[in-house]
């Protein structure tokens, strides 16, 4: 059995990537980010500052996010509701999501009396995973 050795040339055609395509993509992508981003960021309702922390977890799409500003304003999934609407709609928030990770955004200047009261409601809810937003520092 004879054996056929593959020349030099032969090996510069089979290693040969195509990085012309592959550059357009990724500046494609970059680019589309770039444009999305600040629409993303700016598309919420309420304006909150968000007390500082020294780590931070980066937001996920599936999530149920609940805003409380320093004014008590309400509002789930950038909707807003009055305190007495808060249980009935993010009841059914969650049991239409019951995966998804509910993210509490609150001013840092609003009492945490308030925060934990809408930890114990959500709780109470059933939701399984609860996290509180803040900026990295």
């Amino acid at each position: 059995m004879r054996r056929h050795s593959i020349t030099s040339e032969e090996k510069a055609k089979e290693a040969d990537i195509m990085i012309t395509p592959l550059a357009d993509v990724s500046f494609t992508i970059l680019i589309t980010l770039m444009v999305l981003t600040p629409v993303i960021i700016l598309s919420s309702r309420l304006h909150v500052n968000l007390p500082e922390a020294t780590t931070i977890e980066p937001p996920t799409e599936k999530n149920i996010t609940i805003t409380i500003t320093s004014e008590h304003e309400i509002s789930i999934n950038n909707e807003l509701v009055t305190r007495e609407q808060l249980a009935t709609v993010l009841s059914k928030t969650i049991r239409k999501n019951p995966n998804d990770l509910l993210l509490i955004r609150t001013d840092k200047e609003l009492e945490t009396g308030t925060v934990m009261n809408i930890i114990a409601l959500a709780k109470k809810l059933g939701a399984r995973s609860i996290s509180i937003a803040t900026v990295q520092r």
